[in-house]
């Protein structure tokens, strides 16, 4: 089995019949094919599977008096009846020539469901196309995988439907087939495969498009036969053998969608929304499990829900398997050491969680952004106060952020008239407005809290000028670290780049 997944079980499996899906070992040990009927440089196996019964080939005939030699349908009850009547339900002769390596592949890993999709179509249909359904394949191909896999439930379906109908068959597909498989697996983590090489083109383009459908709730994998080099060899004797396939590829359907899906996952990252990041690469987790619990983190951070256990996870995320096979060591170590500051640094964790805000600012939440700012401004005010011994308030109770201004203010000096001073007053009062009475920031009114108290502007405002402008003011309470070697603003970076460079 070739798989671009990490997949490791399968509830149920979908086969889509066709003429070509089975053979029939012969008297002669040459495996002959219910698909080859000496067309398209195929050998006349339909022919000589009518001999091997003793039973001449008849035809069927139209309304309209237009004739068709019997083929799969009529050949396919014959040869079920053979196996139920004369071998005593012996479906050992029956070859699967292009399921084998799926089916056991599929109960390697847990499979207990199979689907058989079968043609049965109305008498409305020319003989020209009914003769080819596939109602007895499925029966023969039943039989097989039950004496083959006894504990595996196998269910055929050969709806009354016209096999070129796409709506009918879609329908038959929504409302049974699907809606039964899930059902069946109503209790556990639903995953299903689906084969369709060998069927008609519009059975297999509908089953493909439905089970597509299903990506966002459920893993859906179309398991693919690999073609054999050759579908028939030439013995030395002259007769002609049908070869099995060998191989068979597995593919998320998620993957039809990774191109589009890819640049909304970009524009969500780019925005610091990662709780949608990661709802579009759910369905591709398989694919990329490390950029998926990644988004996770960054959502949680970003949601300021980084506690001991976050860390914890994070560190054992840094260090796994996954993360060493799409991230190069020297940059894991960086991470590691990262990770270390920022848990037994007070300051480097706050400098940290200027990313929230920077995103926030990116997204043009500017009254988010700013209260967050605020947030940090009066935290870095308070660990402050504790390393340089402020006086503060006599009180045994917290200090509010008034306070805390005002010992900074005396720690550094500054009167009411210095336009620090006033700044950072205007920074307290806007919000208090914002928190006590509703009001709300723009770009504008940001950058006139400044401009206002003699600091320099540039216009037009930007969301990166009024970052600037905050990380200054932060600068004036503590000394940051380098603001380009931060864990959160790395990891942030590092998925960026790797959805960027992954096609």
């Amino acid at each position: 089995m070739k798989t671009t997944n990490n997949t490791n079980q399968v509830s149920t499996l979908i086969i889509t019949v066709g003429t070509r899906q089975i053979g029939w070992r012969c008297k002669d040990g040459i495996i002959r094919s219910f698909g080859a009927d000496g067309n398209i440089s195929y050998p006349p196996h339909i022919n000589e599977l009518y001999q091997e019964l003793g039973i001449e080939r008849g035809k069927h005939q139209d309304e309209d008096g237009k004739t068709y030699p019997w083929s799969g349908r009529d050949l396919g009850k014959r040869y079920y009846d053979y196996c139920q009547e004369w071998l005593g339900g012996d479906f050992s002769n029956v070859e699967l020539l292009l399921d084998k390596t799926v089916i056991e592949g599929g109960v390697k890993q847990g499979l207990k469901h199979i689907i058989l999709w079968g043609t049965d179509q109305p008498e409305s249909i020319t003989w020209n196309f009914r003769r080819l359904d596939t109602l007895w394949l499925a029966e023969l191909m039943k039989g097989k995988i039950k004496s083959l896999f006894p504990d595996i439930r196998v269910d055929i379906h050969s709806p009354k439907i016209n096999a070129g109908n796409s709506d009918e068959i879609r329908e038959e597909l929504e409302q049974l087939v699907l809606k039964e498989a899930i059902s069946i697996n109503e209790n556990q983590e639903f995953i299903l495969w689906i084969q369709t090489k060998g069927c008609t083109p519009v059975i297999a383009s509908n089953v493909e498009i439905c089970a597509a459908a299903l990506v966002r709730q459920y893993q859906v994998f179309n398991a693919s036969p690999n073609e054999p080099k050759e579908f028939f060899t030439t013995l030395e004797n002259g007769l002609v053998t049908a070869n099995h396939s060998q191989t068979f590829s597995l593919i998320s359907m998620a993957e039809y969608f990774w191109s589009l899906e890819r640049l909304r996952i970009v524009s969500a990252w780019e925005r610091g929304d990662f709780s949608e990041a990661q709802i579009w690469l759910a369905v591709h987790q398989h694919r990329h499990p490390v950029l998926f619990k990644l988004a996770g983190f960054l959502a949680k951070y970003s949601n300021w829900e980084s506690n001991d256990d976050f860390y914890r996870k994070l560190k054992q995320w840094v260090g796994s398997n996954d993360v060493s096979k799409v991230v190069d060591s020297a940059q894991i170590g960086t991470w590691k050491t990262q990770l270390q500051q920022m848990q037994d640094n007070y300051i480097t964790k706050l400098w940290e969680s200027t990313l929230i805000l920077e995103l926030a600012l990116k997204r043009e939440n500017y009254t988010t952004a700013f209260i967050q700012f605020v947030q940090i401004l009066e935290q870095l005010l308070y660990i402050q106060s504790i390393a340089q011994s402020w006086r503060v308030t006599q009180r045994n109770d917290e200090p509010s952020l008034d306070e805390l201004i005002q010992a900074w203010c005396s720690y550094k000096n500054f009167n009411r008239d210095n336009k620090r001073s006033k700044l950072i007053y205007a920074i307290k009062k806007k919000r208090n407005k914002i928190i006590h009475e509703g009001e709300f920031i723009t770009l504008k009114g940001i950058s006139y809290l400044w401009a206002n108290n003699d600091f320099p502007v540039k216009m037009p405002e930007t969301p990166t000028i009024i970052k600037n402008l905050m990380i200054d003011v932060l600068k004036e309470i503590s000394t940051p670290p380098n603001l380009n070697n931060l864990l959160m603003r790395s990891l942030y970076q590092w998925g960026l780049q790797y959805l960027e460079d992954t096609i």
